[in-house]
Protein backbone atom coordinates (compact mmCIF):
# COMPACT_ATOMS: atom_id res chain seq x y z
CA UNK A 1 0.00 0.00 0.00
CA UNK A 2 1.74 3.33 -1.18
CA UNK A 3 2.32 5.29 2.04
CA UNK A 4 1.20 3.10 4.58
CA UNK A 5 3.87 1.78 6.98
CA UNK A 6 4.97 -1.54 7.20
CA UNK A 7 2.75 -1.58 10.44
CA UNK A 8 -0.35 -1.25 9.03
CA UNK A 9 0.17 -2.81 5.21
CA UNK A 10 -1.76 -6.35 6.36
CA UNK A 11 -4.35 -4.62 7.89
CA UNK A 12 -4.90 -2.00 5.06
CA UNK A 13 -4.80 -5.27 2.69
CA UNK A 14 -7.87 -6.82 4.43
CA UNK A 15 -9.96 -4.06 4.26
CA UNK A 16 -9.26 -3.92 0.96
CA UNK A 17 -10.52 -7.20 0.22
CA UNK A 18 -13.96 -6.06 1.71
CA UNK A 19 -13.62 -2.72 -0.77
CA UNK A 20 -16.00 -2.05 -4.02
CA UNK A 21 -13.07 -0.33 -5.51
CA UNK A 22 -9.62 -1.31 -4.31
CA UNK A 23 -7.56 -0.56 -7.35
CA UNK A 24 -9.15 2.79 -7.46
CA UNK A 25 -8.17 3.38 -3.89
CA UNK A 26 -4.73 1.95 -4.49
CA UNK A 27 -4.32 4.57 -7.38
CA UNK A 28 -5.52 7.58 -5.19
CA UNK A 29 -3.03 6.83 -2.37
CA UNK A 30 0.34 6.19 -5.12
CA UNK A 31 -1.19 9.68 -7.23
CA UNK A 32 -1.76 11.56 -3.33
CA UNK A 33 1.88 10.34 -1.58
CA UNK A 34 3.52 11.22 -4.59
CA UNK A 35 2.98 14.93 -3.88
CA UNK A 36 5.86 16.73 -1.59
CA UNK A 37 5.37 15.77 1.99
CA UNK A 38 2.24 13.89 2.53
CA UNK A 39 3.02 11.68 5.22
CA UNK A 40 0.06 8.26 5.68
CA UNK A 41 -0.65 8.03 9.23
CA UNK A 42 -2.88 4.99 11.13
CA UNK A 43 -5.32 7.20 14.16
CA UNK A 44 -3.98 6.90 17.81
CA UNK A 45 -6.99 5.34 19.67
CA UNK A 46 -8.30 7.74 22.63
CA UNK A 47 -7.68 4.86 24.96
CA UNK A 48 -4.36 3.78 23.85
CA UNK A 49 -1.16 3.07 26.05
CA UNK A 50 1.84 4.92 25.51
CA UNK A 51 3.75 3.32 23.04
CA UNK A 52 0.75 1.35 21.76
CA UNK A 53 0.82 0.65 17.87
CA UNK A 54 -1.25 3.21 15.93
CA UNK A 55 -4.48 1.74 14.67
CA UNK A 56 -5.13 1.30 10.75
CA UNK A 57 -8.33 -0.20 10.76
CA UNK A 58 -10.76 2.08 10.64
CA UNK A 59 -9.18 4.95 8.37
CA UNK A 60 -5.62 6.56 7.06
CA UNK A 61 -5.15 10.05 7.30
CA UNK A 62 -3.52 11.65 4.89
CA UNK A 63 -1.50 14.91 5.89
CA UNK A 64 1.03 17.29 4.78
CA UNK A 65 4.33 17.32 6.96
CA UNK A 66 4.61 20.15 8.78
CA UNK A 67 1.24 21.49 8.43
CA UNK A 68 -0.36 22.72 11.48
CA UNK A 69 -4.29 22.24 10.36
CA UNK A 70 -3.92 17.80 10.71
CA UNK A 71 -5.12 16.18 7.54
CA UNK A 72 -6.20 17.44 4.01
CA UNK A 73 -7.59 13.61 3.78
CA UNK A 74 -8.96 10.85 5.71
CA UNK A 75 -9.51 7.91 3.59
CA UNK A 76 -11.06 4.35 4.19
CA UNK A 77 -10.22 1.58 2.37
CA UNK A 78 -12.94 -0.65 3.41
CA UNK A 79 -15.54 1.74 1.46
CA UNK A 80 -13.13 3.40 -1.12
CA UNK A 81 -14.04 6.22 0.35
CA UNK A 82 -12.21 9.88 0.67
CA UNK A 83 -13.24 12.47 3.45
CA UNK A 84 -11.61 15.78 2.41
CA UNK A 85 -10.79 18.85 4.53
CA UNK A 86 -13.04 20.97 2.28
CA UNK A 87 -16.19 22.59 3.66
CA UNK A 88 -17.78 23.42 0.20
CA UNK A 89 -21.74 23.80 -0.67
CA UNK A 90 -22.86 22.00 -3.60
CA UNK A 91 -22.74 25.21 -5.94
CA UNK A 92 -19.03 25.14 -4.98
CA UNK A 93 -18.45 21.90 -6.06
CA UNK A 94 -20.43 22.06 -9.04
CA UNK A 95 -18.59 24.54 -10.02
CA UNK A 96 -15.11 22.92 -9.85
CA UNK A 97 -17.04 19.89 -11.75
CA UNK A 98 -17.26 17.95 -8.76
CA UNK A 99 -20.63 16.54 -9.67
CA UNK A 100 -19.52 12.91 -7.66
CA UNK A 101 -18.75 14.29 -4.31
CA UNK A 102 -21.40 15.01 -1.59
CA UNK A 103 -21.90 16.91 1.31
CA UNK A 104 -21.37 14.74 4.83
CA UNK A 105 -23.92 16.69 7.26
CA UNK A 106 -22.30 15.00 10.41
CA UNK A 107 -18.85 15.07 11.74
CA UNK A 108 -16.81 17.61 11.70
CA UNK A 109 -17.45 21.00 9.61
CA UNK A 110 -14.03 21.13 8.62
CA UNK A 111 -14.51 17.76 6.75
CA UNK A 112 -17.57 18.05 4.79
CA UNK A 113 -16.95 16.51 1.12
CA UNK A 114 -16.76 13.27 0.71
CA UNK A 115 -16.47 10.99 -2.68
CA UNK A 116 -17.08 7.34 -2.92
CA UNK A 117 -14.59 6.32 -5.26
CA UNK A 118 -16.25 3.87 -7.69
CA UNK A 119 -14.99 4.83 -11.56
CA UNK A 120 -12.58 6.75 -13.49
CA UNK A 121 -14.53 9.98 -12.83
CA UNK A 122 -14.83 9.74 -9.34
CA UNK A 123 -10.92 9.02 -8.65
CA UNK A 124 -10.29 12.09 -11.20
CA UNK A 125 -12.38 13.98 -9.10
CA UNK A 126 -11.39 12.72 -5.56
CA UNK A 127 -7.74 13.62 -6.83
CA UNK A 128 -8.79 16.83 -7.81
CA UNK A 129 -10.54 17.72 -4.58
CA UNK A 130 -7.77 16.32 -2.42
CA UNK A 131 -5.26 18.57 -3.97
CA UNK A 132 -7.39 21.71 -3.38
CA UNK A 133 -7.69 20.57 0.38
CA UNK A 134 -3.77 19.35 0.28
CA UNK A 135 -2.84 23.38 -1.01
CA UNK A 136 -5.33 24.59 1.17
CA UNK A 137 -3.19 23.04 4.59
Amino acid sequence: MPGVAEEGQETVRALLGRSPAPELFVRFLAEATGWENVGVHGIKRKDAQPGAPLDYSRYLRLRRQGSQLGGFAYVFAERSSINLRLNYTREELDEVGATQARILVTGHRAYRVSVDLSNETSLTQALQLANLAYNAT
